[in-house]
């Protein structure tokens, strides 16, 4: 009968105990926030600028949007979206985005180092070095 009497306490202390626990306000990384992730500004700037085009779901370019479509991307599950950040650090690594054969329709979609530094420490998640 003692122990029946106890229940509503030991209740009581566990909740109590649970919120007393400090919650993280923030997160570093875009990505491992469980809630739909959000490209920050200078990353969606330069995605926009340079990458947007070929790499979204209403492009003609099918393979560009296959291989990637950053609106699927910001939409996608965090395992998922780790595994796709980590596809775009190994082709920023490799140089191999934008490809050298629509570079030369279009030089001015060539990421500048900067660019590439600031995607990479996105992609990886990161600060770049001037931070």
């Amino acid at each position: 009968m003692k122990k029946l009497s106890l229940l509503p306490v030991a209740a009581i202390v566990a909740v109590l105990f649970f919120q007393a626990i400090p919650k993280s306000e923030s997160n570093d990384h875009p990505i491992l926030n469980p809630e739909a992730p959000a490209l920050p500004a200078d990353v969606k700037a330069i995605v926009q600028q340079k990458c947007y085009g070929c790499h979204n779901a209403e492009s003609k370019n099918e393979k560009g949007k296959a291989k990637l479509d950053w609106d699927a991307l910001e939409a996608a599950k965090k395992s998922k979206a780790l595994a796709t950040m980590g596809k775009i650090t190994e082709e920023l690594e490799e140089g191999a985005m934008p490809p050298a054969r629509f570079l030369e329709s279009n030089p001015d979609k060539k990421l500048t180092a900067e660019e590439t530094a600031t995607l990479m420490a996105w992609s990886t998640g990161k600060k770049k070095k001037s931070e």
